[in-house]
């Protein structure tokens, strides 16, 4: 099975850009991706978090850790300042996948947007807060030096990789 129909099997729903894989599991099925974030241009869909969970038993291990309030006892005062410095180099990141020209245009035509796309977080965020630790742990996949990403990680449970690997392998083996 290719990774687009995995995928959209994992996230249920149809694909609205392009991707590439981050990181797959222990039998090879995607666990976390990379949007474009403007894959159709200055008009077209906005994905100002380009690094996506996939793996819907990792999701379902986070949003466990959501439900338990793990999101603030993760921003101790040490991290909050850290975040900071990762908030600005996730934003740099999210720059770097636009191509300079398009990034020119929405700086002239769309400045809002231009803001969004040069000067928010890992999932979005404009300000000192966190969302969304799905995001947050796909951002930690691609660069593993993220501390908040590695905070997340020594919460889950067991192996993540040997985890997701076992949900697919029976979610898709009969697709």
């Amino acid at each position: 099975m290719d990774d687009l129909k995995v995928v959209g099997l994992q996230l249920q729903r149809e694909l609205m850009a392009e991707f590439d894989v981050i990181k797959r599991c222990s039998i090879g099925y995607p666990i976390a991706i990379l949007n474009k974030p403007l894959p159709r241009g200055i008009g077209g869909p906005v994905f100002s978090t380009p690094w996506w969970l996939t793996c819907p038993q990792l999701q379902k291990d986070i949003h466990l850790l959501e439900a338990e309030h793990a999101m603030k006892s993760l921003l101790s005062v040490e991290l909050k300042n850290i975040y900071r410095e990762y908030r600005i180099k996730a934003a740099r990141k999210r720059a770097e996948l636009i191509p300079r020209e398009l990034l020119e245009e929405i700086y002239w035509k769309k400045p809002e947007l231009y803001r969004e796309m040069v000067g928010r977080g890992v999932a979005g965020e404009s300000g000192s807060g966190l969302k969304c630790l799905h995001a947050h742990y796909a951002f930690f996949l691609l660069y593993p030096d993220y501390p908040l990403g590695q905070e997340i990680a020594q919460l889950l449970p067991g192996v993540p990789e040997e985890r997701c690997g076992r949900y697919c392998e029976k979610t898709f083996s009969c697709s």
